[in-house]
């Protein structure tokens, strides 16, 4: 007679090898508890102990009446990136000369992209969005074509607000204004809140169109220090608050973005959101959230935006289309409540309105339901590259190498060796046919030398090439 004990550890260890061998895959639901009672002919506690030994071992998660899904990360893994430590003065960000760069070489046919953090093609609904825009362009031609609300279509608006209600918040779609883009939002926001060159804080390190942002609006930046598990330091940051208040120059808004941060990947916890809000409140700072991310995630459910949590009234949320449904249509938003007008202002004196007829597509492609279906398989397809990627980075790439885990997005952040310049290793990649973004992108500073972002939204031979190469490029980097 087979020991109970050792029953459940022989089944753990029979599924730990699927998994281990890709049958399943990285956000693949497993088998039913009462399928492998059955097929194994075992009892349900059984099983259960076997699933919840997988959980501990970090290689499965339970999901709440739905079952066991394999986690996007496994249990061994390099370690996190270190918690950034970034200067404290302010520094105009020059970076453009880079940025041109990497845009002329994603123009070549031969370039493998691992630089610019764009979903892949084939997930998006290019077929279902054809016939909606041929469909509402026929039947509504003078809305299509012509001048649209400045603060956009109220279908689209109200849309916005069902979308924000599922992330927590309570949104009025006459606090929507429709944006051309997530970046513009995020440019509306900033000039909406903060005093001609007022200081604001930031992630460190952050997406380079925040500082672009930041940079284009007559403002500075702060960076605060930032970790690639937990997001934005608070005690750093009401330290810099305190700062700059003794010292006159005070920090009037703080831009982060706390689901799915581009380049880190973390999820800030719920506590951390409240403690952000509060502190915020507390010393009479805006927050801007930049949401673009926020419904990437590999597991569970689609995590709250800091306007869900008590006090939050006055947080501007911005967020787009762009990584979800279609980066073309620049369709993105600025929800702000205290200062819509102010927003609406600026947006029609920017750019008068966004496009008419991608606003009218969207929301028809919202309103008809679907949405949600494709999230979720982009978001399993978008786990699953990012585990192949990061598992192979970690194969091919220095033994020293650090590497975030990010829990959404699709977007890697590795820390090199610090005698490697990340830097001439781009130069070195672009010429081979490879794009990759440098770490000093992500920073105003001359921090992140030895940095690497790398983009997983697609996993392909040709990827895992790339990868290898890279990886031989930074151990030559590397020898005496």
């Amino acid at each position: 007679m087979v020991n109970a004990d050792r029953l459940y550890e022989r089944l753990a260890a029979t599924v730990r090898g699927q998994i281990e061998a890709r049958t399943f895959r990285p956000g693949d639901r497993l088998p039913s508890v009462r399928h492998l009672s059955r097929t194994n002919r075992v009892s349900v506690s059984t099983v259960l102990d076997a699933y919840r030994l997988l959980e501990d071992q970090g290689l499965v998660r339970a999901r709440p009446q739905s079952g066991y899904y394999v986690r996007a990360t496994s249990a061994s893994r390099p370690p996190e990136p270190s918690t950034s430590a970034p200067t404290a003065h302010s520094q105009p960000f020059e970076r453009n000369d880079l940025i041109e760069s990497m845009a002329t070489a994603m123009g070549r046919t031969d370039m493998t992209q691992l630089g610019f953090a764009l979903p892949i093609p084939e997930l998006l609904p290019h077929e279902r969005l054809a016939r909606l825009t041929s469909r509402v362009a026929r039947e509504h031609p003078e809305a299509s074509y012509g001048y649209g609300p400045v603060g956009g279509y109220r279908e689209l608006r109200e849309q916005i607000a069902q979308r924000a209600f599922a992330a927590g918040a309570s949104v009025s779609p006459d606090e929507v204004v429709v944006t051309t883009g997530c970046q513009e939002g995020l440019c509306l926001a900033l000039q909406a809140s903060v005093p001609a060159g007022g200081l604001v804080a930031v992630e460190s390190p952050c997406h380079w169109g925040i500082l672009q942002a930041i940079d284009y609006c007559g403002l500075r930046s702060r960076e605060i220090s930032t970790h690639s598990l937990d997001g934005i330091s608070i005690p750093a940051l009401q330290a810099a608050i305190e700062e700059g208040r003794e010292t006159g120059d005070p920090i009037h808004a703080c831009l982060v973005c706390p689901n799915f941060q581009n380049p880190l990947g973390f999820l800030m916890t719920d506590f951390a959101k409240q403690a952000l809000v509060d502190l915020a409140n507390q010393e009479g700072i805006v927050l801007i959230e930049d949401d673009v991310y926020g419904d990437l995630g590999f597991e569970g459910e689609r995590p709250r935006v800091l306007r869900s949590f008590a006090g939050a009234d006055d947080v501007l949320l911005c967020s787009s289309f762009s990584k979800t449904l279609a980066p073309g249509y620049r369709i993105g938003w600025c929800i702000a409540k205290n200062r819509h007008g102010r927003v609406r202002r600026l947006k029609h004196a920017l750019s008068v309105g966004a496009p008419s007829l991608p606003q009218l597509v969207i929301a028809e492609f919202l309103s008809n339901g679907g949405y949600d279906q494709f999230v979720r398989r982009a978001r399993k397809s978008y786990a699953a590259s990012s585990h192949a990627v990061s598992e192979a980075v970690a194969r091919h790439f220095p033994e020293e190498t650090r590497l975030s885990h990010p829990q959404g997005g699709f977007v890697l952040w590795a820390e090199l060796p610090e005698k490697v310049d990340s830097a001439a290793i781009y130069s070195e990649a672009v010429a081979k046919g490879i794009l990759v973004a440098p770490g000093k992108l992500f920073s105003a500073h001359e921090g992140y030398g030895s940095y690497l972002r790398l983009t997983t939204s697609l996993w392909t031979p040709r990827i895992e090439r790339a990868i290898v190469a890279v990886g031989q490029m930074l151990a030559a980097s590397m020898r005496p």
